[in-house]
């Protein structure tokens, strides 16, 4: 009797997406079309797919015009990532550019690249404990540093401060927690301001981040001053669990990326600030570094300019990023990067910052 091979689930989900991928690739040899493929975290923060994604497929047709490039989302399932990695892998991939989901987790992605000496760049979060050939990010501890300097300044002593941090599971969210903790712990040490609230948040999950903050609210009943949030996703669902008790406004509220969403929130006041770089400069170091590797060079040392990152395993080239604190002044600066469009930015929105005009 003829034996029945059985697969496992992970494996038909992985040779399903590597069908997809060849079926989908063009009619060119794998020498004259390599495939790249730029393997994103998740949909819940708006920057993925509105900014990140096509700044990278843009920069790529400038710096290798010939490459495919594929451009997966694993929508916060960290198994769906690794399915994805494998059918790049079988597809053929020449370069995996990888947003892990979950930093640790994702090293299997990198040791299983390096034995088929596919390179792999880790984009915006560092990959822990495995060959990673390059890193591309902004500073996450200076992140936070600007985070916590900006709550510091525009707080008064006494204030009660609740902090949430973002995806335990992500290497970016200890990033950040190291650089606003290291300004705001010396102030809660001595008690210039009080911290009523230290949670983190799965999955960077706005929902989540509401519910922690309603749960806050209740339990301090309404006694908080500031909020550190992480993120702008985070922030949008703190704001929503203010506003349910009438005190969006009244507190300051910290974010990240930069988004449409939290540049409106800046706008109608409900939003303090958010920290932010530019993701098209950040997607073009990496379609640098990938067209370099496509055509079997080493990258240009000036990407670098001698930074790395210790990923516990080795240290990581590291082309750096510098964040920016973005508030009603300066939030041109996201137009005249690409990143958003005043036409988008301003519509319904109050007469002021760029929407004056």
């Amino acid at each position: 009797m003829k034996r029945v091979t059985r697969l496992r689930p992970a494996m038909l989900t992985a040779f399903a997406l590597a069908a997809g991928l060849a079926a989908s690739a063009p009619a060119h040899s794998a020498d004259t079309s390599p495939l790249v493929v730029f393997l994103l975290p998740e949909n819940v923060t708006a920057r993925w797919e509105s900014q990140d994604k096509p700044f990278f497929i843009e920069a790529m047709k400038k710096d290798f015009p010939s490459a495919q490039v594929k451009v997966e989302n694993a929508l916060n399932d960290a198994s769906k990532q690794q399915a994805q990695a494998e059918a790049a892998l079988a597809s053929g991939v020449k370069v995996l550019v990888v947003t892990a989901i979950d930093q640790k987790g994702a090293a299997v992605i990198v040791n299983d690249a390096q034995k088929q000496g596919v390179p792999v760049i880790a984009y915006d979060r560092l990959i822990r404990d495995a060959p990673v050939d390059y890193y591309v990010s902004v500073d996450g501890i200076k992140i936070g540093e600007l985070q916590g300097d900006w709550l510091t300044g525009n707080t008064k002593d006494g204030a009660r401060i609740a902090v949430i941090n973002g995806s335990p599971i992500d290497d970016n969210a200890h990033l950040f927690a190291k650089g606003y903790m290291g300004v705001l712990k010396p102030l809660f040490d001595k008690g210039s301001r009080k911290q009523v609230a230290d949670v983190w948040t799965p999955l960077w999950d706005p929902s989540k981040a509401q519910a922690e903050m309603d749960q806050i609210l209740t339990k301090t009943n309404n006694g908080v001053d500031a909020v550190l949030s992480a993120n702008d996703g985070m922030a949008g669902g703190v704001i929503a669990a203010l506003q349910a008790q009438q005190l969006a406004g009244k507190v300051p509220v910290t974010g990240l990326d930069g988004t449409l969403n939290s540049l409106q929130l800046i706008l109608q006041d409900k939003q303090s600030m958010t920290v932010w770089r530019s993701l098209k400069e950040q997607a073009g170091k990496a379609a640098e570094i990938a067209a370099a590797l496509l055509k079997q060079e080493k990258p240009a040392p000036d990407l670098f300019g001698g930074a790395t990152m210790n990923n516990d395993k080795l240290d990581v080239p590291w082309a750096k990023v510098k964040p920016v604190v973005i508030t009603l002044d300066n939030m041109h600066l996201e137009i005249e990067d690409g990143a958003v469009t005043k036409d988008a930015l301003c519509k319904g929105m109050p007469k002021v910052g760029p929407c004056k005009s």
